[in-house]
């Protein structure tokens, strides 16, 4: 009898061992997306079939990935997402499960997670914060504001400044705030990804520049787009179509600085139709990852989820948007 018992505690061991093994492969996400690879979410058969419900019972789902009403999009985009979200439908449905590089999208998540530390009273949007250092990039072209070392800025002007103008060094600013060091904010992000649903999704930076090992799909942009619309304080930056952040210098002299969105129907570049309302959005742009638009929008009254990543340029980027506010009639 002894023996048996021995022998059966080693079994579960084993099991326990294993299923461990596993579940920390996934945590950590070791297979790093290759750029020139196809990669999109492999769905067993032997998996249990999900019932609608949870999260499911209130979002779209996209039938085992499979393109709808994809034509228009096949030759210039890297995915594409419409969906009706009165009817929980996708219109259009590109590549929607196939992992691709975020760019300043990103900044949406952080967003997320900086709104949870306000919502839970960790912080307030009154906080102001000394920078302790320079934050430096090491990438040609990327958006930034002046702060240095010494200067001091607020909360609400951090996260005005992060999701208008995508500033980069407001997703550190406000990381490292929020959760000590970039690493543990990062954290906080992949937690709250799966906590959503977006479990197809890895962050490895708070403001979306260019690592292999950061990656969304198309459909976990959607749910997090849906999360983000939750919070009041988004909601209020992303109707802004100007605002003028403020901050204190190392010398204690205050600056103003004027920014207007990158989202460019709100910037006024490109003209939005007279029916369209524009809720929650965010740009993102790098070489890798093309140019790319998420918003949730009223058309008539009616709401919609879009997100469009472009391989070829901004205009043809907002030429494609276009083309999915047609297809919602």
């Amino acid at each position: 009898m002894g023996k048996a018992v021995i022998y059966y505690l080693l079994l579960m061991i084993i099991a326990i061992g294993s299923v461990l093994f596993f579940i920390n492969r996934n945590i950590t996400y070791s297979d790093k997306y290759d750029s020139e690879m196809i990669n999109e979410v492999q769905l067993s058969s032997s998996l249990p079939t999900m019932k609608a419900g949870g999260y499911q019972s209130r979002l779209a789902i996209i039938p085992d990935g499979q393109d709808v009403n994809a034509d228009d999009f096949v030759a210039d985009t890297y995915a594409t997402l419409l969906v009706d979200n009165e009817n929980n439908v996708p219109i259009v449905s590109y590549n929607s499960l196939r992992r691709i590089y975020p760019a300043s999208t990103t900044k949406l998540m952080t967003g997320i997670v900086v709104c949870d530390a306000l919502y839970s009273g960790k912080i307030s949007l009154d906080d102001q914060i000394t920078l302790s250092h320079d934050i430096q990039f090491y990438e040609d072209g990327v958006l930034a504001s002046p702060l240095k070392a010494g200067y001091t800025i607020s909360v609400r002007n951090l996260l005005y400044g992060l999701l208008m103008r995508s500033y980069n060094d407001f997703a550190v600013i406000l990381a490292e705030y929020v959760a000590g060091d970039q690493a543990s904010f990062v954290d906080l992000m992949n937690q709250k990804a799966y906590e959503i649903g977006a479990t197809n999704s890895h962050f490895a930076n708070p403001h979306g520049l260019h690592d292999d090992n950061h990656y969304v799909t198309a459909y976990d942009m959607y749910l997090i787009l849906q999360e983000a619309e939750k919070y009041d304080i988004i909601r209020e930056i992303d109707s802004y179509d100007s605002f003028t952040y403020s901050f204190t210098d190392a010398d204690g002299v205050s600056w103003e600085d004027d920014i207007s969105p990158t989202n460019q129907f709100l910037s006024g570049n490109y003209q939005l139709p007279s029916n369209i309302k524009i809720d929650s959005w965010k740009t993102g742009t790098t070489r890798l990852a093309g140019h790319i638009l998420t918003m949730n929008v009223e058309v008539d009254g009616k709401k919609y989820s879009l997100f469009v990543a472009d391989g070829t340029s901004e205009d043809d980027l907002y030429n494609k948007i276009g083309t999915l506010f047609n297809l919602t009639n």
